[in-house]
């Protein structure tokens, strides 16, 4: 069977034949592809879409991702050549000693940033001399790598002895709590490879720790805002607990029928959205002058709505147990089974949004569905006009 993929951060094809790439269709996106010399049409052989960059490893180099550390036991411990690429970083320590960087046994290829002691940043060229890669010195400390999902807190500053060099790659976050005057005691300089999400009063001591955030994603949370991390559905009573709170989120927030046009002015003073709003007609108005955002999509409802975020599979049975006519808001995966008839899908849908994606396995349902589409920036497909196949979306590294 042949197999589909998405995105691949590292395709590494050091070890690829043209049998172990026989069974891949397509990559749609690629970051950075290895391949050793002489071997590019197993390259040419495949069919990707995007590439960001490709590197020509030669024979002898093994690969090495993630984190080097050069530390004198790591240098002494060496007693014949070794060939590494870095797919990553590469940090010298502060107590390596020259004669250790002299031997000559090391050879590195670096895709990624080499941390260096200063007064060691003139020895490392005989070590690395080929790959794509930045010099970064550093006074006091080595930096301190994180990866992923990083909140900084004060638990985090307390912790830390001396100041820090921190490198994150991945997601920052600013705890709301975070003492600024501690973070400008501990945090040394910032250096953040991905999204930073931190709030408005924070701001400012922000760029006094970092050189640079070229390509770096920041998010503000504007000051007096309550973050809501999760989709948000309101009732009559459990709107209650909020007191005139201006509220922050980037996923939708639901609104039942019951919630009356005074307990929303009682409990809401704001909404910064960046994702939808679900609401009753009536008060379709009201939430438009709540957000503060102009392109904060609204989506009212006569009756009643079903929000699709999964995936789901719809019968003709499910649409008949409706009591009326319903608003569908597909924001994941709305699946038509085969008994779906048109005549239902017409009595028993009033509108529909499509934020997701719709898939229908009798073709003729595309033409209704499109009589009752109100907003479409999804797409519907007939199922089995799909591609086959196996599919991987997302892979961080990829060896064929």
């Amino acid at each position: 069977m042949n197999q589909r993929i998405g995105n691949v951060g590292l395709l590494n094809l050091l070890d690829a034949t043209e049998e172990s790439i026989k069974g891949i269709e397509r990559i749609e996106n690629v970051g950075m592809v290895l391949y050793r010399k002489g071997d590019t049409q197993l390259l040419s052989a495949l069919n990707i879409g995007n590439i960001g960059s490709t590197c020509e490893v030669p024979e002898g180099y093994s690969l090495s991702n993630g984190t080097l550390k050069l530390d004198e036991a790591f240098l002494k411990s060496i007693s014949e050549p070794v060939h590494l690429l870095v797919n990553g970083e590469v940090i010298v320590d502060k107590n390596v000693h020259p004669d250790d960087l002299k031997k000559g046994l090391l050879h590195l290829m670096v895709n990624g940033k080499v941390y260096s002691p200063a007064h060691l940043s003139g020895m490392l060229s005989p070590i690395i001399s080929k790959g794509a890669f930045e010099l970064e010195s550093y006074q006091e400390t080595p930096p301190r790598m994180e990866s992923g999902k990083f909140t900084l807190t004060n638990s985090f500053l307390q912790a830390i002895d001396d100041q820090a060099y921190l490198v994150v790659s991945g997601v920052l976050s600013f705890s709301k709590d975070l003492n600024m005057e501690k973070f400008d005691e501990k945090i040394s300089r910032l250096e953040v490879n991905g999204k930073i999400s931190l709030y408005e009063e924070q701001e400012a001591f922000l760029y006094k720790k970092t050189a640079s955030l070229a390509g770096c994603k920041i998010e503000v949370i504007p000051a007096g805002y309550e973050v809501l991390n999760r989709t948000l559905r309101l009732n009559n009573r459990s709107i209650r607990r909020f007191k005139q709170k201006n509220l922050y989120t980037k996923k939708p927030i639901l609104f039942d029928a019951d919630v009356t046009r005074e307990i929303i002015t009682e409990a809401i003073a704001k909404v910064h959205s960046t994702s939808i709003i679900v609401c009753h007609e009536q008060i379709e108005d009201l939430m438009y002058e709540l957000t503060s955002l102009l392109d904060t999509e609204i989506l009212s409802y006569e009756h009643s709505f079903i929000m699709i975020e999964g995936e789901e599979v719809w019968s003709n049975e499910q649409f008949l147990a409706l009591d009326e006519p319903t608003n569908f808001i597909v924001n994941g995966k709305l699946i038509l089974d085969k008994d779906v008839s048109e005549e239902v899908l017409r009595n028993k849908v009033l509108e529909i949004d499509i934020l997701g994606e719709i898939s229908v396995r009798d073709k003729k349902l595309k033409g209704v569905l499109q009589n009752i589409v109100r907003v479409n920036t999804g797409s519907v497909e007939e199922e089995k006009l799909k591609e086959q196949g196996a599919a991987l979306h997302n892979v961080g590294e990829l060896s064929l």
